[in-house]
């Protein structure tokens, strides 16, 4: 071989060499850009930059009884060292029924005045926890509702702790409805009497791929790999071991999904795959024409709702 040719064959080695090394960066950086809107509370985008609904109908009346009602912060600490905090409202100290309000993503306890109005003048007592990075809990990531999972077991339990003969209905909104599902494949206290997800997707991976696709044009299924790097190395489980839907196939405790028909941002037929993926007592709510975070506006949510709760804890 000439030395005119080892030379181009050495060129060539370092065109490639720079090119694959350049691809890799590019590829480690999308995955990281991925990771930051979808995991990153101080970054996310995964549900887009909403200002919630929830927050916008509460106002007068609910404010008021709000600004009166009795409530306490209440503190507990996570599996992995975290401060987490929640809002106990006790209206109604003679009764052992309780609901615990999980928020969506990047919301926290208090954008569910609406609800907690709703609850207390039904004799509910509240338990609202802020996940993990939002409100007055301590973090940074979201788990997508796998993290949040075992925070609300451990919020169930402080629960019964606190009130040994509760009588639970929990409740999750997006985000939050996912923890809510992840929470009925693993140990329920009898305690707890239903579950209900409001918004919810089917799984991490799945949500992940259709919000890549709708805002990138594109099959996000080749960086997964990478995403999930960085999802071991800050959140420390990876998404290929989590599986909502297992999770739902061992489910034991009545659970009700409601969703609304227009949702762009988790697509309404998210909910039949939870739905028919659930191995216990279901029920269905679909709001008609309501997007993301607008179902608590539909005509006989609250009722359907509270109808759903009544039915099993007082069987």
């Amino acid at each position: 071989m000439s030395e005119e040719e080892n030379k181009n064959n050495h060129t060539l080695l370092k065109v490639l060499g720079v090119t694959a090394a350049a691809g890799a960066a590019a590829y480690a950086g999308y995955g990281y850009y991925v990771f930051r809107n979808g995991f990153d509370l101080d970054n996310s985008v995964l549900f887009g930059k909403h200002t919630s609904p929830r927050l916008l109908t509460a106002g007068g009346e609910r404010h008021e009884w709000f600004s009166h009602c009795v409530r306490d912060d209440e503190y507990l600490s996570s599996y992995d060292g975290l401060k987490l905090h929640a809002l106990r409202i006790t209206d109604n100290p003679d009764s052992h029924h309780w609901i615990i309000f999980q928020h969506g993503l990047g919301e926290c306890s208090s954008t569910l005045l609406d609800y907690f109005y709703e609850a207390d003048q039904r004799g509910y007592n509240i338990l609202a926890p802020d996940a993990r990075g939002c409100g007055f809990s301590e973090g940074r990531y979201t788990g997508l509702g796998w993290n949040e999972h075992y925070d609300l077991i451990s919020w169930i339990n402080f629960l019964l702790n606190y009130d040994p003969n509760a009588q639970i209905a929990v409740m999750g909104l997006d985000a939050g409805g996912n923890a809510v599902m992840n929470c009925v494949g693993d140990y329920v206290p009898s305690g707890v009497k239903c579950m209900i997800e409001d918004g919810g997707f089917s799984d991490m991976k799945e949500i992940i791929l259709y919000t890549i696709r709708k805002h990138r044009k594109m099959n996000g299924k080749l960086f997964i790999p990478s995403v999930d790097f960085y999802v071991k190395q800050f959140l420390h489980f990876s998404m290929n071991d989590v599986s909502t839907k297992h999770q739902l196939e061992n489910a034991s405790v009545p659970m009700l999904f409601m969703h609304g028909t227009e949702d762009e941002v988790v697509p309404t037929s998210m909910m039949f795959d939870n739905y028919y993926a659930y191995a216990y007592e279901k029920e269905l709510f679909t709001a008609e024409g309501a997007g993301f975070r607008e179902t608590s506006k539909a005509e006989g949510y609250f009722e359907t709702l509270f109808t759903f709760i009544d039915k099993y804890m007082h069987a």
